[in-house]
């Protein structure tokens, strides 16, 4: 019986295509992830609903994030739900806010919910409910896209393994060779060396860093790592930066 549970996030930039969502991108990770649901459970945290509500919209998208939001929506999860039906797995939408997860009952009540839709076999995509809270939005400006709340949902449900994915291969040198462990007291040289920005959700370097370093100070192994990397390996700390 599967009793592992891994955190996968994925950023803007890694869902992103020339119009919106790039529909082959998500077909190829629902596959990556296929291959690892006979070893855990998987819960998705998934950055894109403004992508896709901009591509809705036309036009480049409405001025207001929350709009964009709001039309993409439901499109990401279309979209994550098309691409795993390949595979006859179930997916479902789970939006939450930031006071959702800190509020102690209904804390509580997330994490019943997440341990439940698990045990039904079904993997639930998870989103910050960007219409109805806006510190996601805001942590688009300066670098946050989901990482922090991956992060938070891992912790909340006792989670094994936590993938950080993004368009990189991981935190890179001077030399753009990837670091491969990282820890509290390298945060200085990390915010020299932060290099993994976009221009589609703007989720920098250093939000994922801090991030993967809550998640292992709460004991869950968290890795950093491209999207289309082979994930088995990056668990397996082959490839990425890991915390020691």
């Amino acid at each position: 019986m599967k009793d592992k549970i891994l955190v996968i996030k994925y950023g803007s930039s890694s869902l992103a295509g020339d119009d919106g969502l790039d529909s082959a991108k998500i077909s190829a990770y629902a596959a990556k992830i296929k291959d690892l649901s006979g070893d855990y459970k998987i819960v998705i945290v998934s950055s894109g609903a403004v992508v896709a509500g901009r591509a809705i919209i036309g036009g480049g998208g409405s001025s207001d994030a929350t709009v964009n939001a709001m039309a993409g929506s439901a499109a990401l999860v279309v979209a994550w739900q098309r691409a795993f039906k390949k595979h006859d797995i179930n997916v479902g939408q789970i939006l939450v806010t930031y006071s959702d997860i800190a509020d102690k009952v209904e804390g509580s009540r997330l994490r019943s919910v997440i341990h439940n839709v698990l045990s039904n076999g079904i993997i639930p995509i998870i989103n910050e409910n960007d219409v109805l809270s806006d510190i996601e939005l805001a942590r688009l400006s300066y670098g946050g896209d989901n990482d922090g709340l991956a992060s938070k949902i891992a912790i909340t449900i006792d989670a094994n393994e936590l993938l950080l994915l993004t368009n990189v291969d991981g935190l890179l040198d001077e030399n753009q060779n990837v670091v491969f462990e990282i820890s509290l007291n390298d945060l200085e040289k990390i915010v020299s060396l932060d290099n993994g920005k976009s221009d589609v959700g703007r989720g920098g370097m250093l939000s994922k860093i801090e991030a993967a370093i809550s998640a292992d100070k709460a004991g869950v192994s968290a890795h950093i790592g491209n999207a289309s990397a082979d994930y088995g390996l990056l668990i397996a700390r082959e490839l990425g930066t890991h915390v020691k």
